[in-house]
């Protein structure tokens, strides 16, 4: 397979000098080192802005899906004079992009509902290619890792629809809430497995996560498209099924 990123870095070099304010462009990471990269690898670019830009997260989104490939997910994080955006497209491509001063709109505190339900999920599917990603690198602790916090993500939207539902985020006793998602952990009676066996049960489990995200995302965001259908076309994009 042919490598993507010298494309994907020099379109979106095009893309940030058109639509910011940008006073310097600098590439780092694995596209720097050739021998490093591999299809696995994301391209990250720090991104020095020549004046105060801040977007919401809503148009820039809406602007990267309009330049490049539609958005599968992304992750944000805020710091002090600088953010960085993390995100990865339908086709595959990720970027991590660290941007000086800060470009994106603070969300305060009191973000409704279905704000935090969408960075929650917006945010699984981020990690859901990253799983991927270390599976292609035969990184099975991390892969893990990642697969079992998408699991915690489902859980998450569970309990953002229960403080909706009670208006409170504050529950001294639940409800003996069914949680579907964990219902798809078999024991695994035979511990003595082969390496390609890991891999597979890692991939069955993320398959099974990002479903359950699909059906639980369906229900409170009626303009949500589905996705577990599009991890299962990259994943056989990068090998991993046939």
């Amino acid at each position: 397979m042919n490598l993507w990123q010298p494309l994907a870095a020099n379109k979106m070099s095009d893309f940030l000098n058109e639509f910011l304010p940008v006073k310097e462009i600098a590439f780092t990471g694995s596209l720097l080192e050739p021998t490093t990269l591999d299809i696995f690898s994301d391209v990250d670019i720090k991104i020095l802005l020549s004046g105060n830009s801040l977007l919401s997260m809503k148009n820039l989104v809406k602007m990267l899906s309009e330049r490049f490939d539609k958005v599968f997910g992304f992750e944000v994080h805020n710091h002090d004079n600088s953010d960085v955006l993390r995100v990865c497209f339908e086709n595959g491509w990720r970027f991590d992009l660290t941007v000086n001063p800060r470009l994106l709109e603070s969300q305060e505190a009191d973000i409704s509902f279905y704000e935090k339900a969408d960075k929650t999920i917006n945010q699984f599917w981020f990690l859901a290619l990253c799983v991927l990603g270390k599976l292609g690198r035969n990184d099975f602790l991390v892969a893990a890792h990642l697969m079992l916090e998408l699991y915690q993500l489902n859980i998450v939207i569970q309990m953002l629809m229960r403080d909706e539902e009670k208006k409170t985020n504050i529950h001294r006793f639940g409800d003996g809430e069914n949680i579907p998602v964990l219902h798809s952990f078999v024991p695994q009676k035979n511990h003595n497995i082969s390496s390609q066996e890991t891999k597979s049960e890692i991939l069955n489990l993320l398959f099974n996560a990002a479903e359950h995200m699909d059906k639980i995302s369906a229900r409170i965001c009626h303009e949500y498209t589905e996705r577990s259908d599009k991890l299962v076309t990259l994943s056989r994009q990068f090998g991993f099924i046939t």
